[in-house]
């Protein structure tokens, strides 16, 4: 009895130590430009890419600690800036510049397609730089997670070594893309990104897969590319012609 209760005690610290190392980590967002193509027409135009404009609602809210209580199955957290939020599943916290990083990637992905002279990030609004400008606004970030006790509090994690999940998560991601005249305010073409990821995670399987964004948005910028790259073709040489000519700014 007394080295059932021994080995008990070891697997439950085993498993404790395991979250705990995790969770001491941290995330951060790490970006890859899809593959190049080459669109079939370049335009002899810069493109300025704008700081995007955060307008996610703003609070986190995380109840974790009720794991901790027996006789409660699971317990949740609720991130609308998982930027500003501490404790995952599996790290302490993810390093996410929204506005920067989003405009960065859309930056590279749209150079690669090369449907434009030069693409390149700026952060000014008034003198662009360019006659053509790419707008974003980033409307949702959401992390929610869950994380299972099964009924037992901390004496949960037992399960986890047993292959059993030790919780889930959910990924949201809405960003909507402007392509702009700044000469004369116009709104040239538009399109939004609405996509979204769950993952079940276990020690042995999908661990550490807390994060989906850079991928949920390449996956959007590809899309995004091709829309856009079937706007430009689908407009007469001299209207390109006459957008050259303007003034950048």
């Amino acid at each position: 009895m007394h080295h059932r209760s021994s080995a008990f005690r070891v697997a439950i610290l085993a498993a404790c130590c395991l979250m705990a190392a995790g969770c001491a980590n941290n995330a951060g967002w790490q970006y890859t430009p899809g593959v190049e193509t080459q669109a079939s027409k370049q335009l002899p135009i810069s493109l300025a890419v704008e700081r995007f404009e955060d307008k996610r609602e703003s609070g986190n809210e995380s109840y974790f600690w009720v794991c901790l209580i027996p006789v409660v199955p699971y317990c949740t957290a609720y991130y609308h800036r998982p930027d500003t939020a501490n404790r995952f599943l599996t790290a302490a916290s993810y390093n996410f510049r929204p506005s920067e990083d989003l405009a960065q990637a859309a930056a590279s992905e749209i150079r690669g397609a090369g449907i434009f002279r030069d693409v390149f990030v700026t952060e000014h609004k008034a003198d662009p730089g360019a006659p053509l400008l790419l707008r974003g606004t980033i409307f949702n970030t959401d992390w929610d997670g869950t994380e299972y006790s099964y009924l037992l509090g901390p004496y949960g994690s037992l399960f986890w070594l047993f292959a059993l999940p030790f919780g889930s998560a959910h990924n949201t991601l809405t960003v909507r893309l402007e392509l702009a005249e700044p000469s004369t305010g116009r709104i040239l073409w538009t399109t939004d990104i609405n996509k979204s990821y769950d993952q079940t995670e276990g020690f042995y399987y999908n661990y550490g897969t807390d994060f989906a964004y850079p991928h949920l948005y390449q996956e959007g910028m590809q899309a995004a590319v091709a829309s856009l790259e079937s706007f430009v073709l689908s407009q007469p040489p001299n209207f390109w012609d006459s957008v050259a000519a303007k003034p950048a700014s």
